[in-house]
């Protein structure tokens, strides 16, 4: 949903606009209207003034940064003001570069609004923002670290996490992706699937909605699906041939 789907014109755009058709509402996970610039530029930035450099020693950074240099051509001196958090958006956007230049979730969006559909987010761009910054900064390095050091391995791994989503096997997607979270998986997704599933339930006891959220917030025992469900609402896939 927010990566960068295959093709110049992605298949799954004319059914997914049909079904667009049929519903008073739309809504992603936020209202893409309420992204504010400055307030998203502050949060990419370390706190206090801090550099990536004050977590980890010259050498390390040295080798991080000739391993980006060579395989990915990013610059690392140049992140060192930014979050770890962001710096692997950075590297997975790279990795997935061959990919289309617009976000699912954003192409919908749009088309939406050409409907003149109401637009709507089930969290707030606020509110996304409060839980990112709950993962703690030491994390975020190790994390990184991690990455840059075994960048072939995680290249692999993020390419499988695509080829997965691309079958609509949310199962196997939801175990592929929960076990690259860690501890913060009750953060990231656990706790929002909760929020998200009481938000949608709320909101189509009214009107009927198109609601376009990640697909790793889908399935398990927790996911939106199953949370959906134990409050009535009927599940039936659309299968996309």
């Amino acid at each position: 949903m927010h990566l960068k789907p295959p093709g110049p014109k992605p298949i799954w755009q004319a059914p997914f606009l049909n079904y667009m058709d049929l519903c008073q509402v739309f809504a992603t996970e936020f209202s893409l209207d309420e992204v504010d610039p400055v307030l998203l530029r502050k949060f990419s930035l370390l706190p206090d003034n801090q550099l990536l450099s004050d977590y980890l020693s010259e050498k390390k950074i040295n080798k991080l940064e000739k391993i980006l240099a060579k395989s990915l051509g990013l610059p690392l001196r140049s992140l060192l003001r930014m979050q770890p958090l962001m710096v692997i958006n950075l590297i997975s956007e790279q990795i997935l570069a061959a990919y289309h230049p617009v976000s699912m979730d954003n192409e919908l969006w749009k088309a939406a609004l050409k409907k003149g559909k109401r637009m709507e987010g089930i969290e707030t761009f606020e509110e996304q923002l409060q839980i990112l910054k709950k993962i703690p900064i030491e994390y975020q390095v190790k994390n990184l670290v991690s990455i840059v050091s075994n960048l072939n391995q995680y290249r692999k791994k993020l390419l499988h996490l695509a080829q997965v989503y691309d079958t609509g096997d949310i199962q196997q997607l939801y175990k592929v992706s929960k076990q690259g979270m860690g501890s913060i998986r009750k953060l990231m997704l656990i706790d929002r699937n909760h929020l998200m599933a009481e938000r949608i339930f709320e909101k189509i006891q009214t009107d009927s909605m198109f609601c376009a959220i990640g697909a790793g917030h889908l399935a398990g025992k927790e996911g939106v699906l199953r949370l959906l469900k134990k409050k009535g609402v009927t599940i039936k896939p659309i299968l996309m041939k």
